[in-house]
């Protein structure tokens, strides 16, 4: 398992360096915005030059993973948005990261999966720094709340609620609203200040402070409060929620407004109202104010000019004037968003936008509603970016991500895409449509013989020849190596699929002269049409590649109509399973014994019984085609019982005719395990064939044991009493082995044979085969090498005090007559 994967490791790492040295890097390292591409462990890859400034030009030297650099306290929302981009999934969020500077950075990263082959390789991490313009927000955050402030305050009264550590303070001028004298026998407090609001007006008070502690949101409130010496005033309370980083509330801070003489200054409002539109008018994003009641426009930053390419003062004098520049083809979805502002939503729509010279834009609006007590929106605040450029370079790397990078043509990803698009259209037309997926012959031959560089240009032009001979609405696409796709959607009847052939192939076939080279090549091809071969893409995609692997088979240059008679595969696996059904009636199952033996004298200590399947049909079938069809049609308890049943048979035959018998391991499914007759079944089956118990040997696999540990001990304690023993196979592959060894007690440990033939590699599965023999020395078990192979591993076996060998070098499994001689003489 574990020469698996490293191998598919190292498979994916040659698709990344493949996908690397296709692609414009110098493009990616040039870019102004980070970029990273980090594998599907999260290892950081690639990163360009923008990405080393974000985190600081440190860690250039160091491999790390992305994470490393997220504030921890966003660390594991990444994790979710990085498993997401792995499942082909494009994501864009916000986050912390840490710069070298141990400053904290907020950025946009936008995570596309790089998809090649239908594999995910790896994912590009498009990251923006928008630090300062939360910077800049912050400010407007601070200077907007310190003018409301001054506002209210000119009118006398503020006060600020520290939530964490419930204290109050009230200014100098609401001791004097409330009339109640500034000393220490008055503590400030929601609960004391509450004993002079109007009875009637107490709970609505009351619930509009609540409801601004749970949600972060302000509030707006008139009441009436009767004062010690029983005067009453009106009063008008606004109060805001300020938030930590986990949109906490912290803090209320409030003003309230004696409005039973209510008088305003005019002058210092209008100039803390002109410094708030001078800081606004100088941010690159245009910052708007709506006053929904009057169905007015009360702020538009100049910056808006140079998004919309229109002054501020006209958004000012029409409310609606924005929805004028609004792409046509995108209001049906702002349309959406808006009924979602409406209802009090924060909404983050992009969109495109056409400005008054007629310039295409994108802009990103977020759009921020206020309501009152009674939930009715009554302004929305809004800010908005011309993420144009953005938008631009992002589109950039999903075209590479989703094109071949030599012809520019559709990869299978993008492919199987379209045609999704075009089966939604066929389904509401009831119409049809045919893949064509076609392969060059012989390209590999021209490859190896004249250079990729002449393959390459041979695929260019093909593709070039075929893009302007196909009708508009077709989908071309390159899908491999020397495989090319075509969608045709102009499919009025079968019939029409061999004139498209015919018209591919005449174009394919055509002379090519490269570099003074004429070049001829032909093509196999398979073609499955919508919706009688498959009513979804993949469907389609495979059943055309089964069907062109299948005019290969015939004598190449050819095409084939899909057939489901075509999937070998599938057709063999059907006939197993069906055949598995009758092969034990039919007597079709034997079985095989590979000695184990003393590694010193070469003298056999046991055997292991291996059942084999002579098919009717196909000859011999492997154990790894109809073990695991065995396995999920649960005729593998059957075949474990026949085994069982055989071995003590033939034991007793080999005892009747004097041969010196020696334990027969046998190997038991975990399903047949866990069935609550096993011990039963096997005592039964050895009183019957009289065989001593200890002639019996159970081979155990870790995927036995896990989740019902406490089941097999009961069955191993069991049988162990009568004298089977238990060997645990496949040692080290598991997932929990050394707390088996220590809770279950085996008498043989088993080393898996990844180990033992990787021994000359002098690395790890050296360590690694040691650690296991001196584990098993020290817990006092018997054990195997399993899979020894040459001299070298068993001289390195024998080195390191490894009693017993099953392999090859000795012998491979064998039937019964060999084994008898095997017996006979003793030694190997």
């Amino acid at each position: 398992m574990q020469d698996k994967r490293e191998l598919k490791k190292q498979s994916i790492d040659k698709q990344i360096i493949k996908h690397f040295d296709g692609m414009n890097t110098q493009l990616l390292k040039e870019y102004n915005e980070g970029i990273f591409f980090i594998d599907c462990v999260g290892n950081v890859i690639f990163s360009n030059k923008a990405a080393l400034r974000l985190i600081g030009n440190d860690y250039k030297e160091k491999s790390q993973q992305l994470t490393e650099f997220i504030h921890e306290a966003k660390q594991e929302e990444v994790r979710i948005y990085f498993q997401r981009a792995l499942k082909g999934e494009k994501v864009q969020f916000g986050t912390t990261i840490y710069h070298k500077t141990n400053n904290e950075m907020h950025l946009c990263i936008t995570l596309l999966p790089s998809i090649v082959d239908d594999q995910v390789l790896g994912v590009y991490a498009v990251c923006r720094d928008y630090s300062k313009e939360q910077e800049q927000f912050a400010q407007l955050s601070k200077l907007e709340t310190h003018l409301k402030m001054e506002q209210k305050l000119a009118n006398i009264g503020s006060w600020c609620y520290d939530v964490m550590e419930d204290e109050s303070y009230w200014s100098h001028q609401l001791y004097k609203i409330y009339g109640v004298k500034h000393d220490q026998r008055f503590v400030p407090s929601f609960k004391e200040g509450a004993r002079f609001i109007h009875p009637r007006d107490r709970k609505r008070l009351e619930d509009a402070v609540g409801h601004s502690l749970a949600t972060g949101e302000s509030y707006k409130i008139e009441y009436t409060i009767i004062r010690p010496n029983g005067e009453k005033r009106m009063v008008f309370e606004q109060a805001d929620a300020v938030v930590d980083e986990k949109r906490k509330v912290v803090q209320l801070l409030g003003v309230v407004h004696d409005i039973t003489e209510s008088k305003v200054i005019t002058n210092e409002l209008k100039q803390k109202e002109h410094q708030f539109q001078t800081i606004y008018n100088n941010l690159d994003a245009g910052i708007w104010s709506v006053d929904v009641t009057r169905n007015k426009v009360i702020l538009c930053s100049d910056a808006v000019l140079n998004i919309y390419g229109e002054n501020s003062a006209k958004f000012l004098e029409n409310r609606h004037l924005w929805e004028a520049f609004v792409y046509p083809e995108d209001r049906p979805t702002i349309t959406k968003e808006y009924i979602k502002l409406m209802q009090g939503k924060s909404i983050r729509p992009h969109y495109r936008i056409q400005t008054k010279k007629g310039e295409i834009k994108w802009v990103r609006d977020h759009c921020i509603p206020t309501c009152d007590e009674h939930g009715n929106l009554i302004r929305i605040d809004g800010i908005i970016e011309d993420i144009t450029e953005e938008k631009r370079y992002v589109d950039k790397i999903e075209y590479l991500a989703t094109h071949d990078y030599l012809t520019n043509l559709p990869n299978r990803i993008k492919f199987e895409r379209e045609v999704k698009k075009s089966i939604s259209k066929m389904k509401e037309n009831d119409g049809s449509l045919a893949v064509f997926h076609f392969g060059l012959d012989r390209f590999k031959h021209i490859n190896d013989t004249l250079g990729h560089d002449i393959g390459d240009q041979l695929l260019m032009n093909i593709a070039k020849r075929l893009k302007e001979r196909l009708e508009p609405t077709a989908i071309l696409a390159r899908v491999g190596e020397d495989e090319f796709a075509v969608c045709s959607t102009s499919l009025e009847q079968i019939g029409e699929c061999k004139k498209i052939a015919a018209i591919l192939f005449k174009e394919i076939e055509k002379e090519i002269m490269i570099d003074d080279f004429s070049l001829y090549v032909t093509a196999s091809m398979g073609i499955s049409i919508y919706p009688h071969d498959g009513e979804d893409a993949k469907t389609l995609y495979k059943n055309a590649n089964i069907a062109m692997h299948r005019a290969k088979e015939l004598g190449r240059s050819d095409w084939q109509l899909y057939s489901p008679l075509m999937d070998s595969a599938a057709y063999k696996s059907y006939h197993l399973e069906k055949g598995l059904r009758n092969a034990l009636l039919q007597d079709e199952f034997f079985i095989e014994y590979q000695p184990k033996v003393h590694a010193q004298s070469g003298e056999i200590d046991s055997l292991e019984a291996l059942i084999r399947w002579n098919h009717p049909e196909w000859g011999r079938v492997s154990p790894g085609d109809f073990i695991p069809l065995a396995e999920e049609t649960n005729l593998i308890i059957d075949l474990g019982d026949w085994v069982l049943e055989h071995v003590c048979k033939q034991l007793q035959r080999w005892k009747k005719q004097g041969e010196k018998v020696v334990p027969v391991s046998v190997n038991v499914p975990s399903k047949r395990l866990l069935k609550r007759d096993f011990v039963e079944y096997v005592e039964k089956t050895l009183a019957k064939y009289e065989i001593q118990p200890s002639f019996i040997e159970f081979e155990i696999t870790e995927s036995s044991i896990i989740q019902h540990e406490e089941h097999v001990k009961k069955v191993m304690e069991e049988l162990k009493k009568i004298g089977v023993t238990f060997a645990l196979d496949d040692f080290g592959t598991g997932f929990s082995s050394l707390s088996h060894l220590k809770d279950l007690e085996f008498n043989v440990l088993k080393i898996d044979k990844t180990f033992v033939q990787n021994i000359g590699d002098k690395g790890k599965h050296q360590a690694i085969t040691k650690s296991l023999l001196y584990l098993a020395h020290a817990l006092d078990m018997k054990v195997i090498a399993e899979g020894v192979e040459t001299t070298e591993q068993l001289d390195f076996l024998l080195q390191h005090d490894c009693p017993f060998i099953q392999g090859f070098i000795f012998s491979k499994p064998v039937g019964k007559e060999k084994i008898e001689e095997y017996l006979r003489v003793r030694f190997l």
